[in-house]
């Protein structure tokens, strides 16, 4: 008996669909930085700061743009007000300083996320100069 497996198409698998949007030339640039580059890049684009150099500028807008198609971002107001509403039935459940701590956290993801739309206008005059 032989196998009809061979006839039908191969199928995506699910982890192709999130590396559609990645610029494979940006991707192998990225990844042959040396890891502290890696996260000062990140950092700096998080707490929405311009870069050192052009290069740094580019790879900077380059991850936040990145950031900006992954689904965590684009659906945050579907997961931020539920667990922002959560955090706080449960502060006033356990402890009053947990109320804080929500609130610090949600503070924080709302930073980040104007920050990552902030990274192109912020680098601009590196890119400028290059």
């Amino acid at each position: 008996m032989t196998s009809s497996s061979s006839s039908k198409p191969a199928k995506p698998s699910k982890g192709n669909g999130a590396r559609a949007n990645v610029d494979p030339a940006f991707a192998a640039e990225w990844n042959a930085l040396d890891k502290p580059t890696r996260r000062q890049i990140r950092r700096l684009v998080r707490i929405g700061r311009q870069q050192e150099n052009a290069t740094d500028a580019r790879l900077g807008v380059g991850f936040a743009a990145y950031q900006r198609t992954r689904p965590w971002y684009r659906l945050f107001w579907l997961w931020f007000v539920p667990m922002i509403i959560a955090g706080t039935i449960a502060g006033f459940a356990l402890h009053p300083i947990l109320i804080g701590v929500v609130l610090a956290v949600a503070g924080n993801a709302i930073l980040v996320r104007r920050n990552f739309k902030k990274a192109d206008w912020l680098n601009e005059p590196l890119l400028e100069e290059s």
